[in-house]
């Protein structure tokens, strides 16, 4: 197949009398086999098996070849980021209707390497035939994970060990969740068993595990602790506070753009006078700690109870007496509370935040509405809703949180239209 383009999802792009084909590990202009994994009714999607006449901007080395973690590892980085950026803009317009120009200049934050501060990996097997690693995109099958460059050093020394631990356990490891500190010396892990799982298992794979983290918790796939040692969070510092996390909570993945990733949210928050600030999916507390630090008083809203008790723990570290925590729903908050706040910052998940809760934020808006995005698709529909009700997009920052993919992250700040 002859490859044309890229696709928003990163697969490049073929077009002939085939149809059209999604070929994972293609760059633009080149000619490659093409292995067809899945046919649908109007495309289909493979892998590329052999490249016949390289892209002069296609990346070389072991690792280039192939992680199953990094779908663009073979994707030169500087020409990736151009990439994104034109994907970005194409995915506003298709699913959103939301013209480029809308969003200026549209800078994009670079990053190295050896980013990520969590990684989730998975097992299979037990005992001799146990294995840790990633699963190949779209299948169950675990890939070795020791040549990914989004690992940092002390963590692909670690995987090997990792691995003769989870087979010395006899344990069947369905998942090894990590998180650690900026500077990779300190860990902590959290593996999850199968339903059912003994606690004598559970306590087999903690003492097999426990001498290469700072802290383990071994649970089952329902959420059941079944043991536990060591430390229970780590803190992490950004933006001059230390905020706790876990293996189990979300925190932003990228070591090198924590700072600036806040500071993009505390820079539009600091434009706006000292006044109320909401905080929805507030996870641990990451950007009320950028609120607070503009001067307003923060009410956070997160649904998922750990990261609220770790929230806390940030709270009662801080002194922060101007936040508010609130573990619920974002919609259901705002169905039963009044007024309006300075600035609201919306942190979603992929999913977005939907019609409903993109209306009634619209409705509720004050000053500005920051909303942070890592999923351009849901981030286009969302922006066409708060378009519609009369907000208007004042500024726009991408972030190149996730380096040797396609992925990347966004900071939208909105206002109404009479403040334009």
């Amino acid at each position: 197949m002859t490859i044309a383009n890229l696709a928003p999802t990163g697969e490049g792009v073929s077009k002939s009398s085939d149809g059209v084909g999604f070929v994972a590990g293609a760059l633009p202009g080149e000619d490659v086999d093409a292995e067809v994994l899945d046919v649908r009714k109007k495309f289909w999607k493979g892998r590329a098996v052999l490249v016949r006449n390289p892209s002069a901007l296609r990346r070389t080395g072991v690792h280039a070849q192939g992680c199953a973690g990094c779908d663009w590892s073979h994707y030169d980085l500087s020409a990736a980021r151009v990439s994104k950026r034109e994907l970005f803009l194409e995915t506003m317009e298709r699913i959103g209707g939301v013209p480029a120009a809308l969003f200026g200049e549209l800078p994009l934050e670079e990053s190295g390497l050896a980013y990520r501060l969590r990684n989730r990996f998975h097992g299979t097997g037990r005992g001799e035939s146990a294995r840790i690693g990633y699963f190949a995109p779209g299948t169950h099958d675990v890939k070795p994970a020791g040549d990914c460059e989004a690992l940092s050093d002390s963590m692909r020394a670690l995987l090997p060990k990792l691995g003769e631990a989870v087979a010395a356990s006899g344990a069947s490891v369905l998942e090894v969740a990590t998180v650690e500190s900026r500077d990779g010396t300190r860990r902590l892990a959290r593996a999850t068993l199968p339903t059912g799982s003994e606690r004598r298992t559970a306590n087999a794979l903690l003492d097999a595990l426990f001498d290469l983290f700072d802290g383990v918790a071994v649970a089952d796939v329902d959420g059941d602790v079944l043991a536990r040692g060591g430390e229970r969070r780590l803190w992490i510092e950004a933006g001059g506070r230390e905020y706790p996390v876990t293996a189990a909570t979300f925190f932003q993945s990228n070591r090198h753009l924590l700072d600036a990733l806040q500071a993009g949210v505390a820079r539009e928050a600091a434009s706006v006078a000292p006044g109320r600030a909401l905080d929805l999916f507030g996870g641990v507390g990451f950007f009320a700690g950028a609120l607070l630090g503009a001067g307003h008083a923060v009410v956070t809203v997160e649904s998922n109870h750990a990261a609220v008790e770790q929230a806390a723990a940030a709270k009662k570290r801080w002194h922060a007496g101007d936040w508010a925590i609130h573990h619920g729903e974002a919609l259901a908050f705002l169905e039963r509370t009044k007024g309006r706040s300075d600035v609201t910052v919306v942190d979603p998940p992929r999913a977005g935040v939907g019609l409903p809760l993109a209306r009634a934020l619209a409705s509720r808006a004050g000053r500005l509405l920051v909303y942070v995005s890592c999923e351009p698709a849901t981030l286009a529909r969302d922006l066409a809703a708060f378009l519609a009700e009369g907000l208007h997009i004042r500024s726009a920052r991408l972030y190149d949180l996730y380096p040797l993919t396609h992925r990347v992250e966004a900071i939208v700040a909105l206002s109404p239209s009479k403040e334009a």
